[in-house]
């Protein structure tokens, strides 16, 4: 009975910590921008004509954005956001996501993933990389955890990394 309060009374003390913790702290979550808007997706934006100089602008950040994503390699980042990449391209937060979401048709973490996924495909298909568990492969590319990889790749390839490594062989 007293490990059973002694116990409960940890994991409360504990939960009182993390709370409190980031009451005091909010930087802890510098990925969350409390300033931002939702956008109505039938409101004027759709209703407005794109101009010439729009259109060409968001070629070029798309242009900038597929250069960036081949040469710099940013999603290897176990720990990019949408904001770390913004900065990274200097392409204002709000059109780079309007970006991913229009022009590319997917979701920022879907975006990544795609990269992240052909990396690995790449290294599970070399000869020279037999001795690369996957758990290893999933770090090297960016992955932060065996689960997401896996349902990312099974989302890509309708295949685990495993039968996907032994069908390429």
């Amino acid at each position: 009975m007293n490990i059973n309060i002694l116990i409960s009374l940890s994991v409360l003390s504990i939960t009182i910590f993390f709370v409190l913790k980031a009451l005091y702290q909010p930087q802890l979550f510098t990925g969350v921008n409390i300033n931002l808007e939702p956008l109505d997706s039938n409101s004027k934006r759709k209703s407005k004509v794109l101009t010439i100089q729009e259109n060409e602008l968001e070629s070029k950040y798309l242009k900038t954005l597929t250069t960036f994503m081949s040469d710099k390699k940013p999603y290897l980042d176990f720990d990019l956001t949408l904001q770390k990449l913004s900065f990274q391209t200097n392409i204002p937060e709000k059109e780079l996501s309007l970006l991913i979401n229009r022009y590319l048709g997917k979701h920022f973490f879907d975006f990544i993933n795609e990269y992240r996924i052909n990396d690995a495909k790449i290294l599970l298909q070399d000869s020279t990389q037999k001795e690369l568990t996957v758990l290893e492969i999933l770090y090297k590319v960016g992955f932060s955890s065996k689960s997401s990889f896996y349902s990312a790749f099974k989302k890509a390839t309708n295949q685990t990394p495993t039968q996907y490594r032994k069908s390429t062989s």
